[in-house]
């Protein structure tokens, strides 16, 4: 057994993104949208696996580096927000839609689940969380709602095992199927047959600016032009970083809604002070972050949790797979208009509601690397997956659990 401590552990997740960047530079992943923090974290989680079965050596990583990841990039989401977008911006039609599709998804799950663990004649509330508690929940969710099914009546003492498991199930393939999907609604419905419409379309910083080199980047990120900008922004980051660390002491909900709320704050704060915040160092610094954050997320997942799931779990999971990609592809890209946004929203929709906000967050990055950025579909996003996905989930869940 070896034990990495937080600087090993940065160090581990700063090569495998490294490497999981070389590899989205193949064709096969460049095709595919792939995250280089996703191709990384799973080529690094063979590799501990295979460690593991044949020399029977395991690796254990310090994970409390992770959330702080996390934190920092829900922080320059918000202190990057455009006060004037919020002005201009008519997105509310479309926020509403996804977030009742997403509703609608949570409830086929519970029903997929129930359906098909009572053919295996095990107790129903199994597929509650083989459904929307351990995949729009997460392991957040799972967490809790296992200490619930864990007591009377329901007395389920493996509940918390059987979570982790089906979330990491659904976090994977959240993370290498979300992406792929996107590029595909894209190409084949939006831009093949509606090409001239993307031509004054502006393309993402990332994509116009600072490219895919890191050379680049490091010259703005460190240029003397930005450079107070640059230390303003990472100061009023870390602060928000800490005011969410401290608050979540206190009071029991996700910190990355405080974090999100305090770097609003301080935007309009900023904005109405005359303050100039460096956007665009902030986008590469959050970015960042979260490929981190996946990176370390995906090599520290249990796979032989998910290996000892069960046969009727195993096919219900993959049945949950299918529903998915099924409701994606057929409903909710169409309900939304069949254009960009609804492309990059379906591949959202993918990691949320299988993995979690943070994997359909990288799904959409990517998709806008790739083609063109979307600050509504962001917007979208982060407001469904930060403020009301959770809620949303649980009294779904509530309402399943009071039926049984």
């Amino acid at each position: 057994m070896i034990s990495f401590g937080l600087f090993e552990t940065f160090g581990a997740g700063l090569l495998i993104l490294g490497f999981g960047y070389l590899l989205s530079k193949l064709r096969i992943f460049s095709v595919l949208c792939l995250p280089a923090a996703v191709l990384g974290g799973v080529f690094a989680l063979s590799v501990l696996v295979l460690f593991s079965h044949f020399f029977e050596l395991k690796i254990s990583f310090d994970e409390s580096l992770k959330e702080s990841f996390l934190l920092a990039f829900f922080a320059s989401l918000g202190l990057g927000f455009s006060i004037d977008f919020s002005k201009k911006s008519n997105f509310s039609k479309n926020f509403f839609i996804f977030l009742g599709l997403c509703a609608f998804i949570m409830v086929l799950q519970n029903l997929l689940g129930i359906t098909i663990i009572s053919l295996f004649d095990k107790q129903k509330e199994l597929g509650l969380i083989a459904g929307s508690i351990s995949l729009s929940g997460s392991f957040g969710m799972g967490a809790f709602w296992s200490e619930v099914l864990k007591t009377e009546p329901h007395n389920i003492t493996n509940a918390l095992d059987i979570s982790i498991a089906c979330a990491t199930f659904g976090a994977l393939f959240g993370s290498v199927l979300g992406a792929p999907l996107g590029a595909f609604l894209i190409e084949k419905f939006v831009l093949k047959e509606e090409n001239s419409r993307f031509e004054s379309k502006e393309k993402s910083p990332s994509q116009k600016e600072l490219g895919n080199e890191l050379g680049n980047a490091l010259v703005l990120f460190f240029s003397k032009k930005e450079l107070k900008n640059t230390i303003i922004s990472v100061l009023l980051l870390a602060f928000c970083v800490l005011c969410a660390s401290v608050i979540k002491l206190f009071i029991s909900l996700p910190a990355i809604i405080f974090a999100l709320i305090f770097a609003l704050i301080l935007r309009v704060l900023c904005y109405f002070f005359g303050l100039t915040l460096a956007h665009k160092n902030l986008a590469l610094l959050g970015n960042f972050c979260l490929a981190l954050f996946l990176a370390l997320a995906l090599m520290s997942i249990d796979l032989k949790a998910l290996l000892d799931i069960g046969l009727p779990l195993f096919v219900l999971l993959c049945l949950e797979l299918v529903l998915m990609l099924f409701f994606v592809f057929f409903i909710t890209f169409r309900v939304l208009g069949r254009d960009y946004e609804a492309a990059l929203l379906s591949s959202a929709q993918c990691g949320l509601c299988l993995g979690a906000t943070p994997i359909a967050l990288a799904n959409l990055e990517k998709l806008e690397l790739r083609f063109f950025s979307s600050k509504s579909a962001l917007a979208i996003l982060c407001l469904s997956g930060v403020f009301f996905i959770d809620f949303i989930n649980v009294l779904v869940i509530w309402l399943f659990l009071s039926f049984l």
